[in-house]
């Protein structure tokens, strides 16, 4: 027997000996109890603790055989783990092909990689595996002397450009927006779910939202599904307590920073921050330097392109006023192709009115046999309709 085995066996021993010991102080508490219960008679509490003494022994032997089974078994399974061979090769002498079957006892915890095996063979045999599809995202936000800026570009991929002007910067609350990156459908549902239980919050409360309340509902979101959740967010929003900028990873890591980039081209972006950035910059300045770092990472990046979109969220200029968001849609566009495409003349036959159809000239129907040419001794190779019904 191997370690584990002297493990298990003395597991159950163990087990054994406190379950003769509980049963032994159980019978002499019942003992105790009975003199005292039965008009302090120690005669009638004799014979009452004899006769639980009498079921005990009956039936002790069936529990120690059961034990004695069960560790048996187990000390027998565990020679067998240690033995097997979780991949059992076999060959179909018909067919030649290859056949993976597992073995009747499965490990209980571990790894199991017997998909390994069975994409290996699959590979050999021509199957191309899934690979997976690049994404692409410039986002980035920036802290003011008056509130928050953030900033997107407005291109999807999906191996190739699938939409030149989606939306990235997500509404979460009135105070509170985010930048996605990653994959469209879990940006667009988290941050809707986060919108929605915050709403709930809102209406709970009677107060708005807190940014570090938004952050930690999103991370622990996120942390829940261990990365498979594919949404990279740059949070940012203004609360009674300022202005708050954070970054959330798909593995529900965060970071708060002064200035954030996320996404395929955030690099790009970074450098443009990294040079530009000053402590207590005005609105104008947070602006154009989150402009700079966006169109930073559309050019320079084959994920990201298109427009640049921004939001600004400002801090109330009255005590007890809510902080207002701003979006600007399409802030800059610097792809944009609208000039270059006026200068290209298209033919006129091209440019047809609205409502015009082409190919309805008459209001009567000629059957295709009369429009067609039927060629000489084609009727044998053409099934008739009983023909076709009985086949």
């Amino acid at each position: 027997m191997n370690i584990l085995s002297y493990i298990v066996t003395y597991r159950y021993i163990h087990h054994l000996v406190s379950l003769i010991l509980n049963i032994t102080i159980h019978q002499f508490v019942l003992y105790i109890y009975s003199i005292l219960l039965i008009g302090r008679s120690v005669l009638l509490g004799y014979i009452y603790t004899s006769l639980h003494y009498i079921y005990i022994y009956i039936h002790t032997p069936y529990i120690i055989l059961y034990i004695s089974k069960t560790i048996m078994a187990n000390i027998a399974a565990n020679a067998t783990f240690q033995d097997m061979t979780h991949l059992n090769k076999k060959f179909n002498d018909k067919e030649g092909a290859e056949v993976f079957t597992k073995n009747n006892i499965i490990p209980q915890c571990g790894f199991n990689f017997d998909l390994v095996k069975r994409n290996q063979m699959l590979m050999e045999k021509g199957l191309k595996m899934p690979q997976p599809m690049s994404t692409g995202t410039t986002i980035c936000g920036v802290v003011f002397n008056n509130g928050i800026v953030l900033g997107a570009d407005t291109r999807a991929t999906a191996g190739t450009v699938a939409d030149k002007n989606c939306e990235k910067i997500h509404y979460i609350a009135p105070n509170i927006y985010c930048c996605g990156a990653g994959t469209a459908a879990d940006t667009e549902m988290t941050t809707a779910l986060i919108a929605s239980q915050l709403e709930l919050l809102r209406m709970r409360t009677a107060r708005d939202s807190r940014v570090v309340t938004c952050m930690t509902m999103l991370k622990r979101m996120l942390y829940k599904y261990q990365g498979h959740v594919s949404a990279a967010l740059v949070l940012g929003g203004v609360d009674i307590t300022g202005g708050h900028l954070y970054t959330i990873y798909p593995h529900g890591s965060t970071d708060k920073l002064p200035f954030v980039t996320m996404g395929s081209g955030s690099l790009a972006a970074m450098s443009v921050f990294e040079a530009g950035y000053k402590d207590d910059m005005t609105e104008e300045e947070a602006m154009l330097l989150v402009q700079n770092a966006i169109r930073a990472g559309v050019f320079n990046d084959l994920g990201s392109g298109s427009n640049i979109d921004l939001c600004v969220i400002r801090t109330p200029e009255r005590k007890g006023e809510s902080p207002k968001a701003q979006m600007y849609r399409g802030y800059e566009t610097p792809n944009d192709q609208g000039d270059l495409r006026r200068l290209i003349k298209r033919p006129d036959a091209s440019n047809i009115p609205i409502g015009t159809t082409i190919g309805i000239t008459s209001d009567t129907f000629t059957p295709l046999t009369k429009r067609v040419e039927i060629i000489e001794g084609a009727e044998d190779f053409v099934a008739d309709d009983d023909e076709s019904k009985q086949a």
